[in-house]
């Protein structure tokens, strides 16, 4: 009976060596194991891992020298986030590992020594088209079809290049997220006060949780299928018409709590109650109403007159006469 398939990367100078001299002096490569030539082993992505397993590999393994000429830390990590995958999806096991060798004759008993697991039963007949992160999603959602698994969402590790955002209490929908988000994951309303997400667009870059002025965004690392990764809104609240025009701007609860903190308390607004009537106007309106009526929202009420050093004098004298 004939092994499910193990695909082998590796660089061609040093694996590439290696595989050489196990043929020539030793028994070669098992027969199920397929090498693979890449320029740079330390390189190799979460797509190429996630479309070796759709397309039907019960393992994979990386060949790397013993000691590693580039930092192996970002390959450690992309097996991590492949692990974390496989098991969500249902393929236990040890299906994938690094090989650190520079002997051929112990790079050909850590091939024998595989313990495999059984293969997807559906393998996938996919072409992987466009970018690296296009391929990725495409080769996940083809291995859970090739899998048949029903999961719908798999929790990754921190760093994954997936993932959601979730909103907490204190969000006022100022929207300073939309504007770092580098991916369009984050958007707005022109017409309204409200917040979309679009997971499948998210790379947890992390940026909208450094922008947020309310510290209210955590991030979620993960992988979603189906409707778990469907664009949806986070936050919507209902907006503040303008006294004027009518027309909606901002948020309502928003402009209510400036409102209360400044009605009575602030020296603007002690003794002039149209100004407060300027926060409940739109940018356009609240132009046309300090025009017409040459109101000055900067005007400060009457200052106390000057004392000099001879005012004091004058009092004590005042007082000593008395």
């Amino acid at each position: 009976m004939a092994l499910p398939p193990v695909l082998l990367l590796h660089d061609e100078a040093h694996g590439g060596a290696l595989i050489d001299a196990l043929a020539r002096h030793g028994d070669g490569l098992p027969a199920h194991v397929l090498p693979l030539a890449v320029n740079e082993v330390t390189q190799i992505g979460l797509e190429c891992i996630a479309a070796a397993f759709a397309y039907g590999a019960a393992a994979v393994r990386i060949l790397l020298h013993a000691k590693p000429r580039h930092d192996p830390a970002g390959l450690y990590h992309t097996i991590a986030l492949a692990e974390a995958n496989l098991a969500g999806l249902g393929l236990d096991g040890t299906r994938i590992a690094t090989i650190e060798t520079d002997d051929p004759f112990a790079l050909g008993d850590a091939l024998h020594a595989i313990t495999l697991g059984a293969p997807v039963p559906r393998p996938a007949s996919f072409e992987p088209l466009g970018g690296r992160r296009e391929v990725l999603r495409f080769a996940l959602h083809e291995l859970r079809r090739a899998a048949s698994a029903e999961t719908e969402v798999i929790d990754l590790p921190a760093g994954a290049p997936f993932g959601a955002v979730e909103i907490g209490d204190g969000c006022t929908l100022c929207l300073s997220c939309v504007s770092a988000c580098p991916t369009g994951a984050l958007s707005d309303d022109p017409d309204r006060p409200v917040l979309r997400f679009s997971e499948d667009a998210c790379v947890q870059c992390g940026l909208c949780k450094t922008t947020c002025p309310e510290k209210v965004i955590t991030l979620l690392p993960r992988l979603a299928f189906g409707a778990a990764a469907a664009t949806r809104v986070l936050r919507e609240e209902e907006p503040f018409h303008c006294i004027h025009c009518g027309k909606p701007f901002g948020v309502k609860s928003t402009i209510d709590s400036v409102l209360s903190k400044l009605e009575g308390t602030h020296w603007m607004y002690r003794s002039a109650p149209p100004r407060l009537d300027l926060i409940k106007m739109c940018g356009d309106c609240r132009v046309i109403a300090v025009t017409e009526e040459a109101f000055d929202p900067h005007d400060a009420p009457q200052r106390p007159k000057l004392r000099t050093t001879d005012d004091y004098l004058r009092e004590r004298e005042i007082k000593g006469e008395s």
